[in-house]
């Protein structure tokens, strides 16, 4: 995705409170723009996203719920970064969210500075994660011959450095911080990227981690 400044946001929650409260908390906020609102995934969905560049999603919405939004939304070639608003820590919804291809979720009840940190980080490539979120997606694919077998076929699929591009993805480490420890240029770290994306056939850095975790698992 082109990066544009400022930030472009759209918002996806059925509560009006929730809506106010964001709205307020990004009109307030230097470099980002509120972009549109919406109450429903479906809607989001039907009016597109090709200027947004991070998409707030409700998980829990009555006609199209935030995990079918965001597997929508992640069809498209360039598409925004979403992260998911829940109020459960460790919700089944939010691995599936992430699965879909998720940058990774805030709480609802979050400070404002955590919500503003968390954009700012997946605009740069990083994903939003907790220990405890960590570690329930390890455990779904723990015991998964299946997945293994198939994660490690997709990942040999990779070039040498795409690969060590991939294990730097998922230690949660930035484009720059990849660049600086392989001794690589930002521009090739994000065209190694992109062409994991395409290999892998994945929307998402998380989405990338999880296959290397599944790899790794025995």
């Amino acid at each position: 995705m082109d990066r544009r400044s400022p930030i472009m946001i759209a918002i996806v929650d059925d509560d009006p409170y929730v809506r106010s409260a964001l709205s307020a908390v990004l009109s307030a906020t230097d470099g980002m723009t509120l972009f549109a609102v919406y109450d429903d995934g479906a809607e989001i969905v039907e009016a597109g996203t090709a200027n947004v560049d991070v998409v707030l999603m409700d998980i829990r919405m009555p006609r199209m719920n935030g995990i079918r939004a965001t597997q929508e939304i992640k069809k498209a070639r360039q598409s925004p970064e979403v992260i998911m608003l829940t109020t459960f820590d460790l919700s089944e919804e939010v691995t599936e969210s992430l699965r879909a291809g998720a940058a990774g979720y805030v709480m609802k009840d979050s400070d404002p500075t955590e919500l503003v940190d968390a954009i700012r980080k997946v605009v740069s490539g990083q994903m939003i994660l907790s220990p405890s979120v960590t570690r329930q997606l390890v455990d779904f694919v723990h015991d998964s011959t299946e997945r293994r077998q198939i994660a490690q076929k997709k990942l040999r699929a990779l070039a040498p450095r795409e690969f060590e591009v991939a294990i730097a993805i998922s230690e949660g480490k930035s484009n720059t911080d990849i660049s600086v420890e392989l001794f690589l240029s930002v521009p090739t770290v994000k065209s190694h990227v992109s062409s994991i994306f395409t290999k892998l056939d994945v929307t998402s850095r998380l989405q990338v981690a999880l296959f290397v975790r599944d790899a790794r698992e025995r």
